[in-house]
C-alpha cells in the first residue's frame, strides 16, 4: 500500500500537470488519534484569492482523511493476516479493500435575491444539475446538491449557503501509483472544467487573466505554491 506521502505526492502531481489554480492548502494532524487530513481549495482559472480573510465566493475543496490504521497498514506492506483484529476491521471498510474516498465540494456565491423564494430550489438544483453534466459528461461518481437555511426574527427562510458534493472511492490504486495517477488526473480535470463553467455563470465580475489566453498561459507557468507539509 502508498504510503500518505506518496498518495499526497501523486495528488499534487495530476493538481500540477492539470494546472489547477489552488488558493491555498491545509493538512492537519489529530494529536490523540494521529489521524490526518488534507484539503485543497481550488478556484477557476483565471480567479485570485485576493479577499482574505473571507473565503473566495465560488471555490471547490478537495479532502480526504488518512486514518492512523492507514499508515499501520502502508508501512507494514501488505494485507492484514493474524494482525490486531481491530484494525483489521477498520481498514477493510469494503470489499474492494481499503476504504478511502475523496470528498469534492464546490461552493456557489449567492447572487439572486430571489432565492428567498423556497419554490424555486427544484429549478435551482435541476439548473445545477444540468451545468455539471454539461461540463462533465463522461463523470461516473454523481453530485448531490445542499441548500443552508436561516431563519430571522420576523422573516422567512434565507438560503444562506449552496453547495455541490461528490465522492470519488479509492480502492485498489491505494497499492498502484499509475492507478492513482490516472484516478487523480481525471478528478482534477473534470474539477476544472466544473469549475470555470460554474464561474460563467456564478461571477458577475471579469475574470483576471481571461481577456488574452497568451497572457493566461505566462500567469498560470509564473504560478507556485508549497506543498502542504507532512507530519
Amino acid at each position: 500500500m502508498l504510503t500518505y506521502e506518496n498518495f499526497v505526492a501523486v495528488l499534487l502531481t495530476a493538481i500540477e500537470q492539470t494546472e489547477l489554480n489552488i488558493a491555498y492548502t491545509q493538512e492537519l494532524l489529530d494529536t490523540h488519534a494521529l489521524g490526518r487530513s488534507l484539503s485543497i481549495t481550488c478556484l477557476p482559472r483565471g480567479i485570485e484569492d485576493d479577499r482574505a480573510p473571507e473565503e473566495p465566493p465560488l471555490r471547490a475543496v478537495i479532502a480526504f482523511r488518512w486514518s492512523p490504521e492507514f499508515t499501520v497498514f502502508s508501512l507494514r506492506g501488505s494485507l492484514p493476516d493474524s494482525f490486531d483484529g481491530i484494525v483489521d476491521e477498520r481498514i477493510l471498510a469494503s470489499s474492494a479493500g481499503v476504504g478511502l474516498e475523496i470528498d469534492i465540494t464546490y461552493t456557489l456565491p449567492l447572487i439572486a435575491d430571489p432565492l428567498g423564494d423556497l419554490s424555486s430550489l427544484p429549478q435551482i438544483a435541476q439548473a445545477v444539475h444540468q451545468l455539471y453534466t454539461s461540463a462533465a459528461p463522461q463523470s461516473e461518481n454523481p453530485i448531490h446538491v445542499d441548500l443552508g437555511l436561516s431563519f430571522f426574527p420576523g422573516q422567512g427562510p434565507r438560503i444562506k449557503a449552496l453547495t455541490l458534493h461528490q465522492s470519488w472511492p479509492i480502492g485498489d490504486a491505494l497499492f498502484d501509483a499509475d492507478l492513482l495517477n490516472d484516478i487523480f488526473e481525471e478528478l482534477c480535470r473534470e474539477l476544472r472544467d466544473v469549475l470555470d463553467a460554474l464561474a460563467e455563470v456564478y461571477l458577475q465580475e471579469p475574470r483576471e487573466g481571461q481577456s488574452s489566453p497568451a497572457e493566461s498561459d505566462d500567469a498560470l507557468a509564473e504560478r507556485r505554491y508549497l506543498k502542504p507539509p507532512t507530519a
